[in-house]
């Protein structure tokens, strides 16, 4: 199966190793802890190891299938289980066993059985939803232990769990809560306004593919926020929103495509162009990934009233060119075999027709075939690691969230896009940023097409800079592998932030 590598992960993975089964523990000391990657803060197992934002596994003799997982989705619980349930292996949610009011939130609760590999676990899930945001519990043992567990683990974290509030009030910056309309869409966001009275030149971020809040958490890593720190700190102010409908803006995000998306855009340049505390002619954006496209339609747009555009990892040729770039990259990094990635590329191109015409029927019937066609491709020992027996189970397994990954509107109007002709019109100053080992928006590919159509433009301040040794998040790496994006410190390359605040504020500074 195919989908677009999205700047977004799985809410949490659902951790299945080997055969054998750690023994039943001792009674299980908790401890507090503080998550501001997630918001959360409360109690977990003193001793479990993190092994992924959110994740704590117990590690046991043997091989422990045993963990905690404590995250938060910018979401409803309505629009969280499609991402959950292949997960799981399930078809539908399963029927809560109860309800339980805590401090501060009200949960639903679920038990459940997940079979993977040929290894079954007992899982226990607990779901509260709050201000657009679901937070998420879960235990996951051999289910001799479950009850001793539940009791344990379980249950007291879930007890324990409320929102995690920032103290603000030591930061060198003020922070404000605001939000501005789209037509009938209001988008809400945080604004971080630098020391003194202003007028501040101002930064709008805009997010990449998926249901972003905010500040675009990806593998744990808060990249938003962090941007916004750090600019702040240094002389600009900056606004940064979550996506609609998702956290506290309005909405629905999976029936909106690019233009909608650059309108919001479009939009809080325009808010922040009302404030007096704002210089309404030093207002600029950065968008990351696919907002890198969302920031190429304002440029192109004459009465967006940018300043400036700074890419951060923005493509700079057509979606489907960049999803078969890749695809081809990706596997072959992944060590598949020239024909695994002759079917995939092969999938994908035959696929680009009947997502434009939003022919899922089709499209499905392709994706079940061609699932079949790869497990004919698999080597025995790859098949058996599957813990499947069946073409018929693994296509079932591996489509179960094929259809909504591509059936929403930024998808198929991504695919739909090129942003040279949009390049081609942008003649405010631009700044393109992109890491050495992108996997997802390559250099070798996007950095000559971005140049060649800004260059095509006439704009004569176009600086375009490959960072060394950084993925798509622009952190430090030797590989830019998607998988070690969670692994990875959630931190950026040394010189990613000064190159941006410097090449901003040398082009706000005299005016």
């Amino acid at each position: 199966m195919s989908r677009f590598l999205r700047n977004t992960f799985v809410i949490f993975v659902v951790l299945l190793v080997g055969a054998a089964l750690a023994s039943a523990q001792d009674a299980v000391s908790l401890v507090e802890f503080m998550d501001g990657t997630f918001g959360v803060q409360g109690v977990r197992p003193d001793g479990w190891m993190n092994v992924q934002p959110g994740i704590h596994v117990r590690g046991g003799s043997g091989r422990d299938v045993t963990l905690l997982a404590v995250q938060a989705a910018p979401l409803s619980v309505q629009s969280l289980w499609p991402a959950l349930l292949p997960q799981f292996g399930l078809q539908s949610p399963p029927e809560s066993i109860g309800a339980l009011t805590t401090e501060a939130f009200e949960w639903q609760l679920y038990q459940f059985e997940v079979t993977q590999a040929g290894i079954t676990v007992a899982v226990d899930l607990a779901l509260a939803e709050q201000d657009g945001t679901t937070y998420i519990v879960l235990v996951q043992s051999d289910a001799s232990e479950q009850q001793a567990l539940y009791d344990q683990v379980f249950m007291p974290v879930v007890e324990s769990l409320k929102p995690f509030v920032e103290d603000t009030a030591s930061l060198p910056y003020t922070v404000e809560e605001v939000a501005f309309a789209n037509g009938e869409v209001t988008l809400a966001g945080t604004l971080t306004l630098p020391e003194g009275d202003g007028p501040h030149p101002a930064v709008v971020l805009m997010t990449g593919s998926g249901p972003q809040d905010r500040d675009e958490q990806v593998a744990g890593f808060a990249i938003f926020r962090t941007i916004a720190d750090y600019l702040t700190r240094q002389g600009s102010a900056v606004l940064r929103y979550d996506d609609r409908g998702v956290g506290q803006s309005s909405g629905e995000w999976a029936s909106a495509g690019l233009a909608e998306f650059a309108a919001d855009g479009k939009a809080a340049v325009a808010y922040l162009q009302t404030r007096d505390d704002i210089n309404a002619e030093q207002v600029g954006v950065l968008g990351h990934s696919i907002g890198g496209a969302l920031a190429a339609i304002l440029g192109a747009d004459p009465e967006s009233g940018l300043a400036f555009i700074v890419s951060m990892a923005g493509p700079g040729v057509d979606g489907q060119v960049t999803l078969v770039e890749q695809n081809k990259i990706i596997l072959a990094q992944q060590g598949a075999t020239p024909e695994q990635i002759d079917s995939q590329i092969a999938f994908l191109e035959a696929s680009f027709p009947l997502i434009e015409a939003r022919d899922w029927e089709a499209y499905e019937d392709l994706m079940d075939d061609t699932l079949v066609e790869q497990w004919d491709l698999l080597t025995d020992e790859q098949r058996e690691s599957t813990g499947l027996s069946s073409a018929e189970e693994f296509a079932e397994l591996s489509a179960a969230n094929g259809l909504a990954t591509v059936s929403n509107e930024e998808f198929i109007t991504l695919m739909a896009y090129d942003p040279a002709p949009d390049w081609e019109k942008t003649t405010v100053p631009v700044l393109a940023l992109f890491g050495e080992f992108d996997l997802q928006v390559p250099p070798v590919l996007h950095a000559p097409a971005l140049e060649a159509a800004l260059e095509a433009s006439g704009n004569s301040d176009v600086t375009v800079v490959v960072i060394e040794g950084a993925n798509h998040l622009f952190q430090a790496t030797e590989t830019g592998a998607i998988e070690e994006y969670a692994q990875l410190p959630p931190e950026f390359v040394p010189d990613f932030l000064p190159t941006i605040s410097n090449w901003i504020l040398e082009r706000v500074s005299d005016s």
